[in-house]
């Protein structure tokens, strides 16, 4: 969801109210119009890095088969949300077989392509150990697409355990933008709720078009064991009121959620966003929350406050999740939009947010003081994730998070008060000016000499920053890998045995056009990758923004129609 921003004028032409609000849930009247459809990339801050040469198609490896029949070593672990925790990290703390050592060897390589019905922006999950109805014990892989289907496989085999078809997906065309082609369904990556060994649920989010120009967007609550609905699906349908009089609703058409659902004491959190900016003037951002037991709603922030014309302020963040403290305060980034921090005329465009578990009120909030700029500019903050950094023993600065936009400036931020505009004695705790524009997200772990986070930016080479948490709380570069990132940067995972020193890999899509690659790196020295290899296309060039997951000795990337696996063959 790339942003033009044209004067306070909607970028897509031929963009009229919605007809209806809401449809009854099963209704297939129309509640959307022809619009003139549109793609844009906004402005990029790409430095001049040199991207790695295409590579061949290497394919299986040689003994693919033998790697299918590989047992893992170590315990296997649950991954039920993007990027392991609600931070989110990307951490996996519990890799025994995915070494530097071992990913580089001769043994590591891609040992099956999974086929599946539509793109896949969703990072797939992992519930391992898991008793189906039928009794049978199997680590389950869920994979969502943009086709609106969900696949429960068998994580050893790839046998399909149960496939399901949630609707007819809303495609590019009546949308009216192009930003992901042909189609939008499930965008946004799940969460799983755990209950025992044999219980346990799969929220996520179905964008349908039962008929033309008929859009519904429901929130689904998924028996992982049969996927069959454990409640009836409701109709995402938000509405507020405007400080400065009238109402402002959700828009089933021009917006979708794009960010990946999050999970804290019985809620069930969701970013909206926009698309192509479409009904700029009449449409806000949103986080949304909903009960986890039947799926009521229950809390709700619009990020717009006050009528201004531009509304927006969509919170997208290329996929990334919102981020969730310990105290269930939830955090996430805005983009192109009103900002106001007037009393009765607030608006919260480009700005990083803490909101309270319930969604009444923000905590606090942090905005650029060149937020006009970026508005301007189409230069929005929202494009990038933000990212808590956990707390160590010991630590005296203030809690931490970290985030970035299209700009390219990292922000470290004091999480238990972001500091409101920027401006005076109002600044944050750091600003790295990396010059590479951020469609991605950061990733740490906790190595043998202390916290480490990954960033790596638009054409950028991936980079590690140790973390002091001292007095005067900071980043500061350690090393960097030698090879150019893709369009936008990328969202990388790391896995290591514990706090085991030489055991973490750094894993990452890099965005081509079409190809995907996963690329490895030594977590401790970056530098050249470990490992490189094709793993899958796009389906309209690099517009890519995946993540990998690593769980239980393999990587799966996600893919248009495939899911591409990786793992060791002895």
């Amino acid at each position: 969801m790339l942003r033009r921003l044209l004067l306070g004028v909607a970028a897509c032409a031929s963009v009229s109210l919605i007809a209806a609000y809401p449809l009854p849930p099963d209704s297939t009247a129309r509640n959307g119009v022809r619009q003139t459809k549109t793609s844009h990339l906004g402005t990029i801050v790409q430095p001049k890095t040199p991207s790695p040469d295409a590579l061949p198609d290497v394919g299986l490896h040689p003994h693919a088969a033998q790697g299918l029949k590989r047992p893992y070593s170590g315990a296997p672990i649950d991954v039920l949300n993007y990027h392991n925790d609600n931070y989110p990290t990307g951490w996996n703390k519990s890799e025994t077989d995915l070494t530097p050592a071992t990913v580089a060897s001769a043994s590591f390589g891609q040992i099956t392509t999974l086929n599946v019905d539509g793109n896949v922006l969703a990072q797939p999950l992992m519930v391992s150990n898991f008793t189906m109805p039928d009794s049978s014990v199997h680590n389950v892989l869920i994979v969502a697409t943009g086709h609106n289907t969900v696949y429960a496989y068998d994580a050893q085999t790839y046998d399909i355990l149960w496939q399901r078809n949630l609707g007819p997906s809303q495609t590019s065309n009546d949308v009216g933008c192009s930003d992901i082609v042909p189609e939008y369904g499930i965008s946004a990556t799940p969460v799983i709720l755990r209950a025992s060994a044999s219980q346990a649920t799969i929220y996520l989010i179905a964008a349908t078009e039962p008929a033309g120009l008929s859009f519904h967007t429901k929130l689904h609550a998924i028996d992982l064991g049969t996927g069959n609905d454990l409640v009836k699906a409701v109709e995402i349908a938000p509405k507020g009121k405007l400080q400065t009089g009238g109402q402002i609703h959700y828009d089933p058409q021009n917006q979708w959620t794009r960010a990946a659902l999050a999970y804290s004491n019985g809620n069930i959190y969701v970013g909206v966003g926009s698309h192509c900016d479409n009904n700029a003037g009449q449409i806000s951002g949103w986080v949304l929350s909903y009960d986890a037991t039947d799926l009521h709603h229950n809390g709700a922030f619009n990020t717009i406050k006050a009528q201004a014309g531009y509304e927006l302020s969509s919170i997208w963040m290329s996929g990334y999740a919102p981020a969730i403290d310990p105290s269930g305060n939830v955090f996430a980034i805005t983009g192109n939009g009103y900002y106001s921090g007037a009393k009765g005329q607030k608006g919260f465009g480009e700005s990083v947010l803490s909101l309270r578990p319930d969604l009444k009120r923000a905590n606090s909030s942090f905005t650029p003081s060149n937020f006009q700029d970026l508005n301007n500019g189409d230069t929005d903050f929202g494009s990038g994730g933000f990212m808590l950094i956990p707390t160590v023993d010991g630590q005296i600065a203030p809690p931490m998070g970290l985030g970035a936009g299209k700009a390219g400036d990292l922000y470290l931020l004091n999480a238990a008060n972001l500091g409101g505009l920027q401006r005076g004695g109002h600044q944050p705790l750091q600003k790295i000016a990396t010059g590479a524009g951020c469609w991605c997200g950061p990733a740490y772990y906790q190595g043998a000499s202390g916290g480490v986070v990954f960033y790596q930016g638009s054409g950028d080479n991936i980079r590690a920053y140790s973390v002091a948490t001292g007095a005067t709380p900071h980043l500061t570069q350690t090393v960097s890998g030698n090879v150019g990132g893709g369009f936008g940067g990328s969202f990388p995972v790391v896995s290591t045995n514990g706090s085991t020193a030489h055991t973490g890999v750094v894993w990452l899509v890099r965005r081509g056009s079409p190809t995907e690659q996963l690329e490895a790196y030594n977590a401790e020295t970056l530098g050249t990758p470990l490992f490189r290899q094709n793993a899958g296309n796009w389906s309209n060039g690099g517009r890519a923004y995946l993540s990998p997951l690593v769980a239980n000795g393999r990587v799966y990337v996600p893919a248009y129609q495939t899911v591409t696996v990786f793992g060791l063959t002895d």
